[in-house]
């Protein structure tokens, strides 16, 4: 009766769990629905330069001759048995939706049944059901965790033995120590490439105007410091371009890093600010510049305004439906580009090709404990957009 009983429970935590992953509100995706990396990890880079400590490699392709891990990686996926693999993100959001898309393509070719869950960005709860999704057994996870969790998965995942590579965040200790492998971004040459990139382009806008009269206005969620580190950089390059203009910082952290945050910050420092000319925008995250962008509508300063962000999962979109306005470019790795990387990762570790202390080693650090992928990205526009797009998916055998 007591192993029935057992085994009743069992059923209602996995249904709870079920039930967890629903899709919730687009528009209040959690910290890590963009891209990271470990506070202070960015090297310092010459403003413009490539990143530093960032191998010179196309797309999942191994930059040192080696193969282990990466989309070059000569194994047969169909001379195996089908994989089952859990997506497991902390909250929902638009990148983690086509994510999962590309995880559900990338399934197809190579041999793999994907399922997403979400916390809805509960931490408890996220811990609660990893237990429960490594109970029921699942070959390996990809994974999107906040830092403050990064100790305790951990040590869930290992106490189970199952491997998972963690997307956008480094997942790190309080020592800064990373615990599990991960595929990230170089975050200050991240906002230094964005500020370039508005540098490199006003002219295209307002022609050869007083460069004194340009103004900063940095929308952020400092809640995450990975983010933090694209703020910083565009600042920073700011002030060499621009020595003595102002800037403003817009901090969203008050909320979800959302469209309507960025809407509602946005709006009070632009409309309390009428003197100013121009001004460049940069924004840490997608979904806080699409409010942002439509601050600027709304109180007619679109002649005035030019803004950039990073990411790649809702820009496009607005392209596709033939938007044209202040948003003119992203620093941008496609979701497709961080689904084939994790994936091909995972299936060394699955396979005991590689362990966290072998994967990837162009990107393992002195003193952590498993790597950070640092995802190549460039600057994407509306001219080059869907072949940018394009040419990443086919490089992983997709075909957009």
């Amino acid at each position: 009766m007591k192993k029935i009983l057992a085994l009743i429970l069992v059923f209602a935590i996995l249904l709870a769990l079920v039930a967890c992953s629903g899709n919730g509100n687009n528009n209040n995706p959690p910290a890590n629905n963009s891209p990271g990396n470990a506070p202070g990890s960015a090297p310092g880079n010459t403003p413009g330069s490539a990143p530093g400590n960032t191998p010179d490699s196309s797309p999942g392709k191994a930059p040192g001759g080696g193969t282990i891990g990466y989309y070059t990686d000569d194994i047969d996926p169909w001379a195996r048995r089908e994989y089952n693999l859990i997506y497991y993100n902390f909250g929902v959001s638009n990148v983690a939706f086509q994510v999962q898309a590309a995880l559900e393509k990338f399934g197809k070719i190579y041999n793999f049944k994907i399922e997403q869950l979400s916390a809805n960005a509960d931490a408890d709860a996220y811990v609660t059901n990893l237990q429960t999704i490594l109970m029921k057994g699942v070959d390996g996870l990809i994974i999107d965790i906040t830092q403050e969790l990064a100790s305790r998965v951990s040590e869930i995942l290992n106490e189970y033995n199952t491997p998972a590579i963690c997307m956008f965040n480094s997942p790190i200790d309080v020592n800064g120590v990373a615990l599990i492998p991960s595929v990230v971004l170089n975050q200050y040459y991240n906002g230094q490439t964005q500020m370039n990139y508005l540098n490199d382009h006003y002219k295209d806008y307002w022609g050869d105007i007083d460069r004194s009269k340009i103004v900063l206005l940095r929308m952020d969620w400092s809640n995450n410091m990975d983010l933090v580190q694209r703020a910083k950089g565009s600042l920073d390059r700011f002030k060499e371009l621009f020595p003595g203009n102002r800037d403003f910082y817009g901090d969203t952290a008050a909320s979800n890093p959302s469209p309507e945050a960025g809407f509602d910050v946005a709006t009070s420092i632009l409309s309390a600010n009428p003197d100013v000319e121009y001004w460049f925008i940069t924004s840490s995250i997608e979904d806080v510049a699409l409010g942002t962008g439509r601050a600027v509508e709304a109180l007619g300063l679109t002649k005035k305004a030019l803004l950039v962000s990073s990411g790649a999962a809702i820009l496009p979109g607005e392209w596709d439906q033939g938007y044209d306005g202040i948003w003119i470019a992203n620093y941008s790795v496609p979701p497709v580009m961080y689904a084939g990387i994790a994936i091909f990762g995972l299936f060394a570790l699955i396979e005991g090709r590689a362990t966290y202390e072998t994967l990837w080693p162009e990107y393992y650090r002195a003193g952590d404990k498993a790597p950070r992928y640092t995802a190549e990205a460039s600057m994407m526009s509306r001219d080059n957009y869907k072949e940018y797009i394009a040419n990443i998916a086919r490089t992983y055998g997709l075909e957009e």
